[in-house]
C-alpha cells in the first residue's frame, strides 16, 4: 500500500533521502546534480521546500520513501510539475499515476473560478 505524504519544511530530512535516491538513479533525467545539493545542507534543503506556493510530495510505501513531485507556481493561471520521479523497486505499480493525480488536483485548485 502507498500512502502520499505532502512535504513541509519540517520534513527536510525525508525529502533529502529521497531527492538524493532520485539524483543518484537518474542524474539525466533532473536539472540539478547530486553534486549542487550535498553543499548547502539544512538550509538548502528547507529553502526548496518553502518557496511560495510550491506543492512537495512524497509516496511512502511500508514508511520507506518510493516516489516524488513537485508542483510549482507557473506564471498567472498555470502551475508546473516538476521532479516526479519512482524508484525502480516502486515502478509500473501505479505510484507515478497517483503523484501524477495529486499535483493535478492541486494545480486545479489553484486555478482562479470565473
Amino acid at each position: 500500500m502507498v500512502s502520499l505524504h505532502i512535504i513541509m519544511s519540517d520534513d527536510w530530512p525525508l525529502w533529502q533521502e529521497i531527492r538524493v535516491a532520485a539524483l543518484t538513479d537518474a542524474p539525466h533525467a533532473f536539472k540539478a546534480r547530486l553534486a549542487d545539493w550535498h553543499r548547502g545542507g539544512q538550509e538548502q534543503w528547507c529553502a526548496r521546500l518553502a518557496i511560495p506556493g510550491s506543492y512537495n510530495v512524497v509516496a511512502l510505501r511500508e514508511s520507506l520513501p518510493v516516489g516524488m513531485v513537485r508542483g510549482v507556481p507557473g506564471d498567472g493561471e498555470t502551475s508546473e510539475l516538476r521532479s516526479l520521479w519512482v524508484s525502480p523497486a516502486a515502478r509500473g505499480k501505479g505510484v507515478g499515476d497517483r503523484l501524477i493525480e495529486a499535483v493535478t488536483r492541486w494545480a486545479l485548485r489553484r486555478v482562479p473560478r470565473h
